[in-house]
C-alpha cells in the first residue's frame, strides 16, 4: 500500500497528516515552521515532531511515506523551500518532495484545483487567486515586520500601540488592563520595554485577549477587530481585481484561526467585498490546508501505484 504526507506549516503550528489515498490515517501538530518567524532549528524541531507524531499515530515508518508535500509560509522565497526540502528529505529519506506556499495547498483545499481565491488569516495573513484562465496573484502575505494586514500579528501588535495612545490619553480600557495582565505587566514603561526586546515578542498571541474584550463590549477592542476585516478585504480586492475583471460569479475562501474565531472580522470582510462586488459569495473554508496538501502529494505518485480513490 502507498502512502503520502501532508504538511501545513504556519508560523504558530505545523500539522503534518498520513493518508493511504482513500482517508485520512492520522495526523499530529507541533510548533511553527515559518522561517521568517521561528529559527531553523526551531523550524527543524517542528517539522520533526509533526511528522513523527503523524507517521506514528499511523502505525507506519518513513520509509513508508512515498509522496509528501509541504505547504508552508515564507515558501514562495526560493531559498525557503529549499530549506524546508532538505529538512524533508532527511525525516522521509524515500519519498518524493515538494514544498510550495501555504497558500497553494489552501487553494487546493478550498477548490479541489479549480478557481477561486483564498484569504488567510492566521499568525500571518495573504490572499492568493488563480482564475479560469489558471492565471495566479497574491497580495499581502510579505511577513510581520512589513506585511500581514489584518493577522493576528498584526492585532496584538497595533492593540498594544493603541493601548499606548489611549494611556497617552489618560483613557482607561478593558484592552489595557487584558494585554497587562496576559503578559504580567504592571506600569506602561514596562510594556515599552517588553515591546523593545532585542526578541521580537508573540503578538499574535494577544489575539484571543482583544477577541475577548471586544465580546465583552470594550469598543477599543471591537474597532481594532473591525478593522482586522477590513485590511483582509482590501488585500483580497486587489487579487480579485488582478484576475477577475466585471462582474463574475466567483467565490472567496476565508481561512485561519483569525477567521475562524472571529464573526465580526468575517463580517466586516463580507460587507466590504460584497459592497465593491455584490455578486462574490464568501464563504468559511470547511476543509483544513493540510487536506490540500494530501490532495497534492497523491498527484505525482506514479500511475501504478496511484490509488483510485482520494482523501
Amino acid at each position: 500500500m502507498s502512502f503520502v504526507l501532508g504538511i501545513d506549516g504556519g508560523g504558530s503550528k505545523t500539522a503534518a497528516a498520513v493518508s493511504d489515498g482513500v482517508a485520512v490515517l492520522a495526523s499530529h501538530t507541533a510548533g511553527g515552521c515559518n522561517l521568517n518567524s521561528v529559527s531553523g532549528e526551531q523550524a527543524r524541531m517542528a517539522l520533526g515532531e509533526a511528522v513523527k507524531g503523524a507517521l506514528a499515530a499511523a502505525g507506519i515508518s518513513a520509509n513508508d511515506i512515498e509522496s509528501v508535500c509541504a505547504g508552508v509560509a515564507g515558501a514562495a522565497a526560493p531559498e525557503v523551500a529549499a530549506r524546508i526540502a532538505q529538512i524533508l528529505s532527511e525525516l522521509l529519506p524515500r519519498a518524493s518532495i515538494q514544498v510550495v506556499g501555504d497558500t497553494v495547498i489552501a487553494l487546493e483545499a478550498a477548490f479541489a484545483g479549480g478557481s477561486g481565491l483564498v484569504c488567510i488569516s492566521g499568525t500571518g495573513s495573504v490572499a492568493y487567486g488563480r482564475n479560469e484562465r489558471g492565471e495566479v496573484a497574491r497580495a499581502g502575505g510579505w511577513g510581520r515586520m512589513v506585511s500581514d494586514e489584518g493577522s493576528g500579528h498584526w492585532i496584538g501588535l497595533h492593540a498594544v500601540s493603541q493601548c499606548l495612545r489611549a494611556l497617552d490619553m489618560g483613557r482607561s480600557s478593558q484592552l489595557i488592563t487584558g494585554i497587562m495582565e496576559y503578559w504580567r505587566i504592571v506600569t506602561r514603561e514596562q510594556l515599552v520595554q517588553h515591546c523593545h526586546r532585542e526578541q521580537v515578542p508573540n503578538y499574535a498571541e494577544l489575539f484571543p485577549v482583544v477577541l475577548a474584550i471586544a465580546e465583552a463590549g470594550d469598543p477599543l477592542a471591537s474597532e481594532l477587530l473591525t478593522s482586522a476585516g477590513y485590511e483582509l478585504a482590501r488585500i483580497a480586492q486587489i487579487v480579485l481585481r488582478r484576475l477577475w475583471v466585471g462582474h463574475t460569479n466567483m467565490q472567496i475562501a476565508i481561512s485561519g484561526s483569525v477567521f475562524a474565531n472571529s464573526q465580526r472580522i468575517r463580517q466586516v470582510f463580507s460587507n466590504v467585498i460584497r459592497a465593491d462586488r455584490p455578486e462574490v459569495h464568501v464563504r468559511l473554508s470547511n476543509r483544513p490546508s493540510v487536506e490540500g496538501a494530501l490532495h497534492m502529494a497523491l498527484r505525482v505518485l506514479p500511475q501504478g501505484i496511484r490509488p483510485r480513490a482520494v482523501c
